[in-house]
């Protein structure tokens, strides 16, 4: 009795006397929602009205009116302005700071320089947020977004419309964010320099995002980061931007991708500067990194014995054949074949899915493959077709245990003759019985009239009998969706 009744009487602990608990409970709820909990009682008032997880979604005047037509509540200015006011002169924690803003005239760019000033200052802050979207107008973002001893996680991403413009990191000071982890610069404007002094000061370093990143970067330099876990490069020229790469020994992902203009195809420079370590097991090489299988070599074959996820964008491929070997490959995918590719040869006994995108169907060659699941992505024009399209696909699609294929048929120029071929001679040629593994995807466009004048379906249907086909039909006046079950 002694025991419970010194039970009884201690009181048991309110969610609501915990102040800490509330706050990272509205942290983590919607904007609105999080707004709502301040209504239950005046702890949660309080907590809303000191949490130290600040967010800002301001629109511009066009998308007010559009929001307010769908009767969607937004910010303004002046919220903002109201609430760092309070904040600074309260001096409350201010943790995490993130700022989603429309700004189509300069003096919304003022404030957005001036908040951004006000809270970088700040000892306390661990993570800043910027998502800008300028629209006529120009931002500079101050030197003390690097001031910050305790700041882990820095993300600013530019978009523009109307009129191009771009956030710009143009500093004197040497960075002191010492204790930074990760590191988003999506379309921001830097100079090399300053590129160059925070990757060097900030060697705790664990993700790394920089995506058409521009302001005379003749080389991006990735060095000396034992921590470096994660590494996503999205250049805009290859032919202008040197990449280095060394001395990241736990890196484990890594994304680079050269975007080409026009008809452009020039491959990133100092490609053999890139040296990944041998702990990589999840990567993707996209447009202009690599143009052959020499090039691939050095990348790949290069110590990457933790590999098990590839992507490849074949777009600026010169040779008429690919190779690749793996003994740990698992996830394989090869996206934006050109047609002078005629044979893919896959020597990787590990693999087991396997994506394909390309306008046609070369001939492949997987031994000691034991893949569970391919899938083809093609985009193909009926009359440039030919009987070893099918022949080549009958054979794609017994590797695997299930396969998905998606194909785009379009007839570009009414004036060819429609697609023929013997379907006998064909028939003899191609190994009986059908396959039976595959669910297709068949969209045709361009010519409402292709089904009946066309000899292609009565041929692929000789390939496979699916477990079951969606059909969708476009033309200017109708978009019809069919589906077959097998």
């Amino acid at each position: 009795m002694n025991r419970k009744g010194r039970r009884s009487s201690t009181p048991c602990p309110r969610l609501e006397d915990v102040p800490e608990l509330l706050q990272h409970i509205q942290s983590w709820l919607p904007l609105e929602e999080a707004t709502r909990t301040s209504v239950l009682s005046k702890s949660w008032l309080q907590a809303w009205s000191t949490i130290p997880t600040l967010r800002f979604y301001v629109l511009s005047e066009h998308e007010i009116i559009k929001q307010m037509t769908l009767k969607r509540k937004h910010m303004k200015l002046v919220d903002v302005e109201r609430t760092l006011i309070r904040y600074l002169r309260d001096n409350l924690q201010i943790e995490k700071f993130n700022l989603k803003i429309d700004i189509d005239n300069q003096e919304s760019a003022s404030l957005a320089e001036k908040w951004i000033q006000s809270v970088a200052t700040k000892s306390c802050l661990k993570e800043l947020s910027l998502n800008i979207r300028l629209l006529g107008a120009s931002l500079r973002l101050p030197d003390e977004i690097l001031s910050g001893e305790n700041l882990t996680k820095i993300r600013v991403s530019a978009s523009s419309t109307m009129v191009i413009h771009s956030d710009s990191m143009k500093t004197s000071h040497h960075p002191k964010c010492v204790s930074l982890r990760e590191l988003h610069l999506h379309d921001v404007l830097i100079s090399e320099e300053v590129l160059h002094d925070i990757l060097s000061s900030c060697n705790l370093l664990e993700e790394i995002h920089l995506v058409r990143c521009s302001g005379d970067l003749n080389a991006i330099r990735i060095k000396n980061l034992p921590c470096l876990y994660h590494l996503h490069i999205v250049t805009n020229d290859g032919g202008s931007t040197a990449l280095e790469i060394n001395h990241v020994p736990i890196l484990r992902v890594f994304t680079c991708n050269v975007i080409m203009h026009g008809r452009s195809k020039r491959p990133l420079i100092n490609a053999h500067s890139i040296s990944l370590g041998s702990n990589v097991t999840k990567l993707t090489l996209c447009s202009g990194v690599f143009i052959d299988n020499a090039s691939l070599d050095m990348m790949i074959n290069s110590g990457l014995h933790c590999l098990e996820s590839l992507t490849l964008d074949l777009t600026c491929w010169t040779s008429k054949t690919f190779y690749f070997t793996s003994a740990s490959i698992k996830r394989f995918s090869l996206l934006d074949c050109p047609q002078l590719v005629d044979v893919v040869h896959v020597t990787a006994p590990k693999l087991l899915f396997w994506t394909f995108k390309g306008e046609m169907m070369p001939r492949l060659l997987f031994p000691d493959s034991t893949l569970e699941e391919i899938e083809f992505q093609l985009r193909i024009t009926i009359p440039r077709l030919s009987a070893s399209f099918f022949l080549n696909m009958r054979k794609a699609v017994a590797l695997a245990t299930k396969c998905n294929i998606h194909i785009d048929i379009s007839y570009k120029n009414h004036d060819l003759q429609p697609f023929e071929i013997d379907i006998d001679d064909l028939r003899a040629r191609l190994p009986f019985p059908p396959a039976i593994n595959v669910v297709v995807y068949l969209r045709t466009n361009g010519d409402e009239c292709l089904w009946e004048r066309s000899a292609f379906f009565d041929a692929f249907f000789e390939i496979c009998h699916p477990i079951r086909t969606y059909i969708q039909v476009q033309t200017r006046s109708s978009n019809t969706r069919i589906t077959f079950a097998g």
